[in-house]
């Protein structure tokens, strides 16, 4: 077991890193579509032609093949990104691509008497969005969000084939210098688990204070 625990701190390493880049591309992601999504339901007909196209291309095609083109692909005309660079980029596309619909289905939740109601008052569409509209769609889409920041997470193993010192890059690591390549696999998996059932945990108690201020 010795060769097991020698590489347990690179895999401990390996946590941060994929909490770094996942933390910065989910809450990048998380921007990204909540614009795409005012945008698709509000800006006019070609800006919501052009967000649905990229929504349908980000989920109609493999994701390894999206990160392969920003960090491969992208040579071709002369742009080099570092192997974290490009897995944040993707990270953030990628997820982009999913929170659309996360924050559009947030939206449609929120009754439109409500967003009458605040023209009525005087409001103005940016004061309704913010003090109305958005708050309430936050504690709508809750329960959506948690599924998809798990998602943001895992999807950071993509990126050891592209060179990105994460969990899963260290594992393999492990994996193939070692004589315990199953406890080395059990050890990353056990990891993920733990820091997903962390990311539930903490949007159950933010949905339950929302809840009650609310």
């Amino acid at each position: 077991m010795s060769d097991f625990w020698a590489y347990l701190p690179q895999m401990l390493e390996g946590t941060v890193t994929a909490l770094e880049i996942g933390t910065l591309g989910t809450a990048a992601a998380l921007v990204a579509g909540m614009l795409l999504a005012v945008a698709r339901q509000h800006a006019p007909a070609i800006v919501r032609a052009l967000v649905a196209a990229y929504v349908e291309l980000i989920r109609g095609t493999p994701p390894i093949l999206q990160l392969f083109i920003l960090y491969f692909g992208l040579t071709q005309f002369g742009v080099f990104l570092s192997a974290w660079t490009a897995g944040l980029l993707w990270l953030i596309a990628y997820g982009a691509g999913y929170a659309v619909e996360i924050f559009r289905a947030g939206l449609a939740a929120v009754p439109t008497g409500q967003t009458e109601a605040a023209a009525a008052l005087g409001l103005s569409s940016p004061r309704t969005l913010t003090a109305i509209t958005l708050p309430q769609t936050v504690t709508a889409m809750l329960p959506a969000l948690t599924n998809f920041i798990i998602i943001q997470l895992k999807s950071t193993s993509i990126l050891y084939v592209i060179g990105v010192q994460e969990l899963l890059a260290h594992a393999q690591n492990g994996a193939s210098n070692t004589h315990q390549p199953l406890a080395i696999y059990a050890i990353a998996g056990a990891i993920y688990i733990i820091l997903n059932v962390a990311i539930s945990r903490a949007v159950a108690y933010l949905r339950g204070r929302l809840v009650w201020m609310r």
